[in-house]
This record gives C-alpha cells, sequence and structure tokens, in this order.
C-alpha cells in the first residue's frame, strides 16, 4: 500500500498486478531478531508480529475452493485492564487475544477507489475467511495455518481493524509448537515526538517474477490445497494455496519519527529502508519506551519522481510550496496509524465480545 501526501492511499498490493515495492530476501547481516530498547530491555521482534491473509469464495461463480485475496502482518494485545487483560505472556493461551491489522488486508472491497476491480464488488464478509500463520524462519514458507474468527471490528474510518482466533487456545498451542510464542503488545496512547527511534517487525513477501492468477481461474491441483477445520460451523475449509506460494520473510526496518502528520490521526517515520509488500499491518514500536506499539504501519507514501526532487520552490505559491517540502520530507516514508486509535478501537471490540 501506498500513501499520498493527502492521505488518501493509493495501493500496489497482492491484488493488483501493478509492479511491488521491492522486498528484501534476508534480513541485513546486522539486523538479529531482537533489538534493544533505551533501557538495555531486548525486545523479541520475531516474536511481536505474524503473517495474515484473507481469503474468497463465491461458490455462486463456480469456485470450488477459497482463494487468496490480500496479504499483510498481524500483531496481538490483551484486551483492556478489566475485560480480562494480562500483561503475562504465559496466560496467553486463556486470556483472549486481539488481533491488529490493515482493514485492506482483511477486507480490500470495502476500499472500492482503491481496488478499482470489477469483481470485488460481488466480495462481501460472508465469501471470506482469515488466517494466520506460521513461517519458515530459514526458507520463509507457510508451515502451518489458523483460522480467525469471522467477525471482523473495522475502525469506522481509518484503515485498521481487530480480528480474534477461531479456537485459541489450541492455535496457540500449536503455534509453541512449531517455535512461535506470540509476545502480546502494550498499546500507547501518546502521539509519539519526532526524532523517537521506532523499529517495525513485519513479514515482507519474496516475489519469485510470476503474477497471481485470473480470481475465477479454477485449475485446481489438489496436492496444493490447504483443508482446515472450521470449528465454529464443523465444516472443512479448503485452500488453494497456488496463489500463496511465495516466501514470507521477517524484516526487521528501523527508523525515527517525521516531524510531519497529518489530520487523518497518521503520522509519519523515516525507515532505515524501502517497507516491502507484506509489510501492511506491522507494530511499530518507540525504543524508548520499553518496545511500547505507539502504531500500526498502514502502507508508505510514494517515493518522490526524479523531476519533483529537481524542482526549483522560488517563485511558487506558498500553498504549492509548502506541499511540495511536505512531499520531499515524507517520500518512502512508513505511514502508521497512531496508537491512541488502537486502543480505542480495541475497547470497541472488547465490548462487542462481552
Amino acid at each position: 500500500m501506498w500513501l499520498s501526501t493527502n492521505g488518501n492511499p493509493v495501493f500496489a498490493s497482492n491484488l493488483l498486478p501493478a509492479n511491488a515495492p521491492p522486498t528484501h530476501r534476508t534480513m541485513a547481516a546486522r539486523r538479529a531478531l531482537c533489538t534493544s530498547n533505551s533501557s538495555g530491555a531486548t525486545l523479541p521482534l520475531h516474536r511481536m508480529s505474524v503473517s495474515i491473509t484473507s481469503w474468497f469464495q463465491l461458490p455462486d461463480q463456480g469456485m470450488m475452493r477459497y482463494e487468496m485475496l490480500s496479504r499483510g502482518t498481524a500483531f496481538c494485545v490483551h484486551p483492556p485492564a478489566g475485560k480480562g487483560g494480562s500483561t503475562s505472556p504465559v496466560e496467553a493461551a486463556n486470556v483472549p487475544l486481539y488481533f491488529f491489522t490493515c482493514s485492506h488486508v482483511t477486507a480490500p472491497w470495502r476500499w472500492p477507489k482503491l481496488y478499482p476491480l470489477p469483481w470485488l464488488e460481488y466480495v462481501k464478509d460472508e465469501h471470506t475467511l482469515c488466517t494466520l500463520h506460521v513461517t519458515d524462519g530459514r526458507r520463509g514458507p507457510v508451515v502451518k495455518r489458523f483460522l480467525l474468527q469471522p467477525t471482523v471490528v473495522h475502525h469506522d474510518s481509518l484503515d485498521v481493524c481487530v480480528l480474534r482466533l477461531q479456537n485459541q487456545e489450541y492455535a496457540i498451542r500449536q503455534m509453541a509448537k512449531y517455535g512461535l510464542r506470540l509476545e502480546p503488545l502494550v498499546l500507547g496512547s501518546n502521539v509519539p515526538a519526532p526524532g523517537h527511534p521506532v523499529v517495525s517487525p513485519g513479514f515482507a513477501v519474496e516475489r519469485e517474477g510470476k503474477g497471481i492468477g485470473s480470481a475465477h481461474d479454477n485449475n485446481y491441483d489438489n496436492n496444493t490445497a490447504g483443508i482446515l477445520e472450521d470449528s465454529d460451523t464443523g465444516k472443512t475449509v479448503h485452500l488453494d494455496l497456488k496463489a500463496d506460494e511465495e516466501p514470507r520473510r521477517l524484516c526487521v526496518s528501523m527508523g525515527t519519527v517525521n516531524k510531519y502528520k497529518d489530520r487523518h490521526s497518521r503520522g509519519f517515520a523515516v525507515m532505515d529502508r524501502e517497507l516491502g509488500d507484506g509489510m501492511c499491518g506491522a507494530p511499530l514500536l518507540d525504543l524508548r519506551d520499553e518496545g511500547r506499539c505507539i502504531g500500526l504501519v498502514e502502507g508508505i507514501a510514494p517515493p518522490m519522481e526524479e523531476e519533483k526532487k529537481k524542482e526549483e520552490v522560488e517563485g511558487m505559491e506558498p500553498t504549492v510550496r509548502k506541499a511540495l517540502e511536505v512531499r520531499r520530507a515524507i517520500a518512502g516514508n512508513a505511514a502508521f496509524i497512531y496508537g491512541r486509535e488502537l486502543v480505542d478501537l480495541l475497547a470497541k471490540a472488547s465490548s462487542s465480545t462481552q
């Protein structure tokens, strides 16, 4: 996902055959799975986020299996204090976990101006499902998938939503078996000051030079179908995995908060690398505050065109000059939704499940 300077997102996503931002084959040699905050405490970044995929099936269109819609990153938190919340990771199997990600990842049809695909108008909540994954840390492929509950709580206007696991106790136990012990994050409601050091762990999708097939290509191979049990309905869910074969690797980006922000509860951060496809929904962690989650990565601001970089500002109207200066200042930045918006949405989501 790309964000324009006027706050309107412009996507280069899994749904579109457009050129996606470059992803990174491996984490830089200097990057570790863990990093330290200002107090010296170690942050287990490899346990702070997880990859997520949305799927859809239109039986009346002849689709026999669920096909991939979009991919991103998610992270989990405990419910607010007084609603079953706990700060102890060892109790995660018993305490409800709420997963944040981008709304455009779970429900791209809710963003018709961003995804101008005619067939998306036929896709609704009842046609979709979402899965969380455990990935192979060395090679990147998904090794285990877990269904999320069908109810998704979306923000009224921002590109963020909340989900819960369908069978949390089983999923958490299985994740641990595969080496993933999720670390619930603590949300921060304060707007980070410019210059704050931040880090964002997310799962970048590695493109392998093949485009996504047609949404109605039903030439399935039985050997590529994923099978999951829907504990809510008792039905078997069949996933067509042909469009979801690219590896997903943990990609850790570090940077600082930019002084520029927009009026839509969004800030920007100058990162040390361009965020790749699949990073939308990753947490933005404050390294000065014990890794507290101060935002959710929504996308990146478009890089500046070469001609715009060289354009002289002298003689421009003040408003035009200011807009160009802002564009230059945030070009390539990570755009993130403030933690205070996540706190409010968590309260809404936890109240709806009481």
